[in-house]
């Protein structure tokens, strides 16, 4: 069995034509989506839930009865974006009757994974909160499917929080860290 290269494994923009030019491309759909007014009437911006200046997030609400809670956390290998490039990724579960909200979070090497963890549990406690009925429902990508993935271990969440999660779905979540231990 021959030895695998693992530290090209997850360097994937190389790999993709025009990869330089997507955050661009995200920032502008999610800008959009957040300055249409006809299609959101009630929004809240930059909304703190920790002490640090990336623990913010962005809700959106349903115009309709809100039924429940989606959130999305965003990936970036937990070194990168914030929660401005996602806010369009809110129309779906806002078509549904759930409430939307995109989070950020402190990065590495700044902080740990493991303390990116508690941002997320923090974030996702204090959202139950304010949308106090209906499911939960999580979805991230890439780092982001990580987290949300980790949302599922026991006494990560609180008890009252974790029984409300419906749904938990990790887009290509990081699953595999052994390419990225040095």
């Amino acid at each position: 069995m021959s030895e695998v290269d693992l530290s090209d494994d997850y360097a994937n923009a190389k790999y993709i034509a025009d990869a330089k030019s997507f955050p661009g491309k995200w920032q502008a759909k999610a800008t959009n989506f957040r300055n249409n007014k006809t299609l959101l009437s009630n929004v809240e911006l930059d909304i703190r839930y920790g002490a640090s200046e990336r623990e913010k997030m962005d809700i959106f609400y349903p115009k309709i009865r809100t039924v429940g809670l989606f959130v999305f956390i965003h990936g970036g290998y937990w070194r990168a974006f914030d929660k401005s490039s996602w806010s369009h990724l809110s129309l779906g579960a806002l078509e549904n009757g759930f409430a939307s909200a995109i989070p950020s979070y402190r990065l590495c090497p700044e902080v740990s994974i493991a303390q990116i963890t508690e941002d997320i549990a923090r974030c996702i406690t204090f959202l139950s909160k304010k949308v106090n009925e209906g499911p939960i429902v999580l979805a991230g990508h890439s780092a982001g499917g990580h987290l949300v993935s980790r949302m599922l271990c026991e006494g990560v969440l609180p008890k009252n929080v974790s029984d409300r999660l419906k749904r938990v779905t990790p887009i290509s979540p990081l699953a595999d860290l052994q390419p990225l231990i040095f």
